[in-house]
């Protein structure tokens, strides 16, 4: 008899169907029925009964799994004090914020100072309402992401519901970011009325554009676009801008090498209102050391544009 027998026999239990028990387990079919037959074979025992309707304990089976539960309770016990237990040991750090390509660069000289022989470092990009959830659940130690005037005061209720305060780092005009033959690319600033004969690219999906959790800092101004393209990722962002008149908005921070060396972010013309970028983390909850380490390299990042 083997662990594997045990978790596999659990499994199936839970599916209440072997084919589902060997997709979830991720081995075949048949693997798992060999499995079962040569357990049953050496206790002697019938665990599973197979017709039309399926497959069941059999009384001896249901017997079987009562005394087989609490072992692998312990097991599941041990094998969860352990991974947390390397964790502890490990320095860690896990990270989200919106698409800021200065965001990935600081990162990335986070990890160039790191000389630790173990660790376990995590950078996610993803919508402010994700990054927001993710540092409220304890995914991530800390998040970066915008307010703006406009977004301000839902977000602060939002923040104090989830017991997280936002740490502000800088105030930045609003750029448009657009390709180096634009038509608008040799102004020196753009007005907001510019802007409406452009596609305009959003990081987000139509149904998740709420104004409050746009990634766009534009979009709060409530200008009418005719033209919209969504995207999930800063790649596609930066391709479509490359290769046409689209154009998308935010911080203006492009880091050399982190960003298409064909797009150009040129400032947002007065009066329009500021982002506050910044960092949240959970009330009443110390960084770690790393994560110190973190936020004052990301803070020289903003500070050198």
């Amino acid at each position: 008899m083997t662990l594997m027998q045990l978790e596999y026999i659990m499994e199936i239990y839970h599916c209440g169907s072997m084919n589902k028990a060997a997709q979830n387990l991720f081995v075949s079919q048949s693997a798992i029925s060999s499995a079962i037959k040569e357990l049953e074979e050496e206790l002697g025992i019938a665990i599973f009964v197979r017709s039309n309707r399926g497959i069941s304990l059999t009384e001896e089976g249901q017997e079987f799994i009562s005394k087989i539960h609490p072992l692998l309770q312990q097991v599941n016990e041990v094998e969860q004090f352990y991974s947390v237990k390397n964790e502890q040991n490990n320095p860690s750090l896990y990270i989200s914020t919106q698409r800021y390509p200065f965001c990935a660069k600081a990162f990335v000289e986070f990890l160039k100072k790191q000389n630790d022989p173990s660790f376990r470092y995590g950078f996610k990009e993803c919508p402010m309402g994700k990054v927001i959830e993710e540092v409220h659940n304890g995914k991530s130690d800390l998040g970066i992401i915008f307010l703006s005037d406009i977004t301000e005061v839902f977000l602060s209720r939002l923040f104090h519901s989830k017991n997280l305060i936002f740490h502000e780092m800088k105030r930045l005009r609003p750029h448009v970011f657009m390709n180096c033959t634009h038509p608008l690319a040799q102004k020196k600033e753009i007005s907001l009325n510019e802007l409406k004969n452009y596609a305009f690219v959003i990081f987000s999906k139509k149904e998740e554009s709420s104004l409050n959790f746009s990634e766009e800092a534009m979009l709060n101004q409530a200008i009418d676009y005719s033209q919209i393209i969504y995207v999930n990722d800063r790649a596609t962002a930066y391709n479509i801008m490359a290769h046409t008149s689209a154009i998308s908005t935010g911080s203006g921070v492009l880091p050399e090498g982190y960003c298409d060396p064909r797009i150009l972010a040129i400032p947002i013309a007065s009066p329009v209102c500021d982002m506050r970028i910044g960092w949240i983390s959970r009330k009443e909850e110390l960084l770690s050391q790393k994560a110190v380490e973190f936020v004052e390299i990301l803070e020289e990042q903003i500070k050198k544009y």
